[in-house]
């Protein structure tokens, strides 16, 4: 994969403007914030940004039984990664050296050079193998919170939503929900079925025997809108444990 590399001009919003939004999902940048385009080969492929913004995530699903999963909402802190198609010329101005100062870089230079600590951490490292989806239905946000906790949200319109959250895992696909957080594995499906797999043990699984069908449908379609995401690969050992549902999870893109 070609490296991501920012653009040298910096400028800074003038407005706020969702940079993501989605039915489950946005990320804002206020005006103030400081950005750059992100450029792969000379073309931009997204923007990186620094400054006043805040996402939420609605990792909840609809079931006949009501909403199951969570929603996450925080304040951003530090350089964010947008990989996606956007424009922001029309509300923004070029920066001057006490808006860089303001959101603590001393000039526009130190920012640049921030951005590209942050692409080598998230995608040009050696040792990372995330590749990027150029679709243009496919959103990827790279982001740090306020609390310092990582959150990588990937949009695809075909193939639903994944989000991370420190070690918590959401895919939500049509009516369907695979939660993975230190409380446990949930899967929830259309028909309001759930099942738990937790600390005290498996509950549901006396009337939810077939949920494989779901976890394939819901997980390998999210490995394709990013391979490589780390963070889901452990429920690989996860689901090769339970009974039943997973005889087939090792026909996922799994990336070592």
């Amino acid at each position: 994969m070609k490296k991501i590399t920012p653009d040298n001009s910096v400028m800074i919003t003038t407005q706020e403007i969702d940079i993501i939004s989605h039915e489950k999902a946005y990320v804002k940048m206020e005006a103030g914030c400081l950005w750059s385009y992100l450029l792969q080969d000379g073309v931009r492929v997204g923007v990186a940004f620094a400054g006043p913004s805040r996402f939420a995530v609605d990792a909840i699903a609809e079931t006949d039984m009501g909403a199951m999963g969570e929603s996450i909402t925080g304040e951003l802190s530090g350089v964010q990664l947008f990989i996606g198609d956007t424009s922001l010329e029309n509300i923004s101005k070029n920066v001057e050296r006490s808006d860089t100062q303001k959101q603590g870089y001393q000039d526009a230079e130190s920012f640049t050079k921030a951005i590209e600590t942050t692409i080598q951490e998230h995608i040009n490292g050696e040792k990372n193998k995330t590749k990027i989806d150029s679709k243009k239905d496919s959103k990827i946000f790279f982001g740090t919170d306020s609390n310092e906790k990582k959150l990588l949200l990937v949009i695809s319109e075909e193939k639903g939503l994944v989000f991370t959250y420190g070690k918590s895992v959401f895919v939500i696909g049509d009516d369907n929900l695979v939660s993975v957080s230190k409380s446990g594995v949930v899967v929830s499906s259309k028909e309001g079925k759930q099942i738990i797999v937790g600390k005290g043990g498996v509950v549901g699984l006396d009337n939810f025997l077939d949920i494989g069908p779901i976890i394939t449908q819901s997980v390998s379609s999210a490995m394709k809108s990013l391979k490589g995401l780390k963070s889901l690969k452990s429920m690989k050992r996860t689901m090769k444990g339970f009974p039943y549902a997973f005889d087939d999870v090792d026909s996922f893109d799994w990336e070592d």
